[in-house]
């Protein structure tokens, strides 16, 4: 052989070699041991959260204290985020904060949020890739959604306007199912526009899948006048032809009910009318009931509305169905798992909860590493369990561990680290850390004015409670700048003289008591004091009752 060649021939092999082992040694390097992971969930109890057993990886620890939730009593049930309460009370949405970044309700198939899309621009999603397995023959050529993110963000606000206003319209009738549904609902708004860049592109993605449904449709029955309106519409994201012609279809026996039904869902979900969304993934999950995305849609959405016993079963199906494919898709399953240990916990099951949350954890520290920020959901939920339970201690080390990764992950006042630092500076404020309640609420303020409309009531929530942080602290002044704003925001929502005003004002008159200013707290409570005399007497007009006085 001629000695050049083979000299290359060498050459080459060198090179081949020296990238093998290149490759090699970045997989160890980033490895994650599973052992020490699995040590920490395979022993004890059965809720011992392998916090610490991942962060030993990362450190080089070797024995991992676990984290014992086993022992603990059952509390209450509740909804979204591990926040255990009972379907809320008027006063209790006015206090929730949006759920962080990754809960069941903003889960998608990828794991990192999608970069924030430029108010001028549209996304044309092609309904490939991207978007979750089918379970129907191939599509052919799709027309894509164009939405620009302005268009989306109107329309969320005005739906979150109509919603206050049926809110309203609730509490006055006192229909009490009505408005727990609403609040609910008014919630996940909430969180919607809090992380507007993330939901529009959930929410094209959706909408694209729903125009998927709609092309699949037309290849069956051909062109209909009807559809092909329904199709340019959904196009330009208008989704009410849509709804329309697939209700239309819906009442004749087709091939695609199932998947018709499923869209229907999607499109009433995209519009937070979740019992109707609810009624049409259960038309699917019994048309199709091994179709993965519907059980999963259905079990979601029950729970969200606080029917565990409906949530459950679908959410088991969707595990058993996951586990099936774990050895190809094993984050899917794990994520699957964690979707069910979370309803476990709602519904008080914890001893059901505990090893799904082992298993859940152990996976995505594996795959994942122990710094993603589906890590961060996990402590965020566990943080919260441990805080339902009175394991106030555990409970602050969890939220300082999920807010550490999001804050490296996402950046230090990111929408995402809301709900954290909401949850994280109340329960400071509850355990009498008002010093580090403070600087919490300040950054969740921040986050908040950036986030939302300058009227929007969510941040009249964080503001009232900074000043309440600031008045313990004995910081009058800077208190009463906290309610100024507030007292702004309420006067441009309900106008002058509504009793949330005046309940403003009435801390205002405390504030400068406190700051030995009495002129202007007479005049903040004799204000606030002539709102609700006038309040009481239109009650009484209204009412025709026996004439109602203030003092009691």
């Amino acid at each position: 052989m001629n000695g050049s060649v083979l000299g290359a021939l060498v050459a080459a092999a060198l090179i081949v070699a020296y990238l093998l082992w290149k490759k090699w040694a970045a997989a160890k390097r980033s490895e994650i041991r599973p052992d020490a992971v699995t040590a920490a969930v395979q022993d004890g109890n059965p809720v011992q959260v392998a916090a610490e057993a991942v962060e030993a990886q990362a450190t080089g620890a070797d024995e991992p204290e676990p984290i014992d939730l086993a022992s603990a009593p059952v509390p209450a049930e509740r909804d979204e985020a591990l926040e255990i309460v009972t379907p809320a009370t008027t006063a209790e949405v006015a206090e929730a904060e949006p759920a962080i970044v990754g809960t069941a309700e903003q889960e998608a198939a990828e794991f990192e949020p999608p970069e924030p899309v430029a108010a001028e621009s549209t996304v044309e999603a092609s309904g490939g890739d991207d978007l979750p397995a089918d379970p129907s023959p191939e599509v052919p050529a799709v027309p894509v959604v164009r939405l620009t993110l302005e268009a989306y963000s109107a329309r969320m606000n005005n739906l979150e306007d109509r919603q206050r206003a049926l809110l309203a319209r609730a509490i006055a009738d006192q229909d009490d199912g009505l408005r727990d549904r609403l609040q609910r609902e008014l919630v996940i708004m909430n969180d919607k526009l809090a992380l507007i860049a993330d939901s529009y592109v959930e929410e094209v993605a959706c909408l694209q899948q729903v125009l998927e449904t709609l092309v699949l449709v037309r290849e069956e029955l051909g062109e209909l006048p009807d559809l092909a309106t329904a199709i340019d519409c959904l196009r330009d994201g208008d989704a009410g032809p849509a709804e329309a012609c697939l209700a239309e279809l819906s009442d004749h026996p087709h091939p695609l009910a199932g998947r018709m039904a499923f869209a229907r869902g999607q499109l009433a979900e995209c519009r937070v009318d979740l019992q109707q969304a609810l009624a049409q993934y259960r038309q699917a999950v019994t048309l199709a009931p091994d179709e993965p995305r519907f059980l999963h849609a259905a079990g979601r959405t029950a729970r969200t509305l606080y029917k565990y016993k409906e949530a459950v079963p679908w959410l088991e199906s969707f595990v058993h169905l996951s586990r099936q494919q774990g050895d190809r898709d094993p984050l899917a399953l794990a994520l699957a798992q964690r979707e069910l240990a979370y309803t476990h916990v709602l519904a008080g099951q914890y001893q059901k909860a505990g090893p799904l949350y082992k298993e859940s954890m152990t996976a995505m520290a594996r795959k994942l590493g122990p710094d993603h920020a589906e890590m961060a959901t996990c402590w965020f939920q566990i943080g919260e369990l441990q805080e339902t339970l009175g394991e106030y201690d555990k409970a602050v080390s969890l939220y300082k561990k999920a807010l550490d990764i999001l804050e490296r992950k996402k950046g230090p006042e990111h929408p995402a680290l809301a709900a954290i630092l909401a949850k994280l500076a109340a329960l400071c404020m509850e355990l009498e850390m008002e010093a580090e309640a403070v600087p919490l609420y300040e950054r969740l303020v921040r986050i908040r004015e950036k986030a939302l409309r300058p009227n929007h009531p969510q941040l009249a929530i964080s503001l009232n409670s900074l000043a309440e942080s600031y008045r313990l602290r004995g910081r009058y002044g800077e208190a009463e700048a906290c309610y100024l704003k507030i007292l702004a925001i309420n006067e441009a929502m309900h106008g002058p003289d509504h009793p949330g005003v005046a309940a403003v004002l009435q801390e205002l008159a405390k504030l400068n008591t406190n700051l030995r200013k009495p002129e202007v707290a007479r005049q903040y409570q004799d204000r606030a004091a002539a709102i609700f005399q006038r309040s009481v007497e239109a009650s009484e007009q209204k009412g025709g009752k026996e004439a109602l006085t203030l003092e009691l």
